[in-house]
């Protein structure tokens, strides 16, 4: 007679059985890397139970010290935006080391970049090109594109601003407080915002004439005064 046997689902587990046993299966199929498919099949746990425990299964990956999966099919402006982020993060142009540092604000590794791009200098060149081919890049309005917006409020810039026209407001603005000037290249405890110099709620728009990199104190206190 057949005999079943019931898989209960282990609570509490460490972190190095977690790790043990990624490494277990790694060695089993003599690779440098395990997907979660192969996990999935292989493994004494759920992959569910790594993303809770490491975030991620890279980071599951990294912290075992096997090859990280390189995802060839993430879109470039999520790369693109991944950079910008970074940029701001630190207060100056990033160099590749950077995003392997840069750890909760880098979604993305070097070798992810140089993988996409070729090189590091090549991604930053296509970064670039990117932000300057945006409309948002134009620094003037027109005075008639100025009138149509005065007598057609419907037609006005949305209040939010998007990461690339962000971008393009740190690095005109080289990361540095446009009030008290101070920029995480010398304090990493520096917050950057991107502000509207005249409030949107007042008619101002947002475009790069209208908008400037503030710290996040200055920026709570321009606030207060409004």
């Amino acid at each position: 007679m057949e005999k079943f046997e019931l898989k209960l689902r282990k609570r509490n587990i460490l972190k190095q059985e977690l790790l043990d046993d990624l490494k277990r299966v790694a060695n089993l199929i003599n690779q440098r890397t395990v997907t979660a498919a192969i996990y999935t099949q292989k493994g004494k746990f759920g992959v569910n139970t790594f993303l809770r425990r490491f975030g991620s299964w890279n980071k599951a990956l990294d912290a075992a010290g096997l090859k990280v999966i390189l995802n060839l099919n993430i879109k470039e402006e999520l790369l693109f935006e991944n950079l910008a982020n970074v940029w701001q993060y630190l207060g100056r142009q990033p160099v590749g080391k950077d995003l392997d540092r840069a750890k909760g604000y880098s979604k993305f590794s070097l070798g992810t970049y140089e993988k996409r791009f070729g090189s590091w200098n090549k991604a930053l060149e296509a970064f670039i090109a990117y932000i300057n081919s945006s409309p948002e890049s134009k620094d003037k309005i027109t005075e008639n594109q100025r009138v149509k917006s005065e007598h057609n409020q419907s037609k006005r810039t949305p209040r939010k601003i998007n990461w690339r026209l962000r971008a393009m407001v740190l690095i005109r603005d080289n990361c540095i407080c446009k009030m008290c000037g101070v920029s995480p290249a010398k304090d990493p405890s520096v917050v950057l915002h991107v502000d509207h110099i005249k409030p949107w709620s007042k008619g101002g728009e947002t475009n790069l004439d209208n908008l400037r990199t503030l710290c996040s104190v200055c920026n709570i206190g321009k606030s207060d005064i409004h």
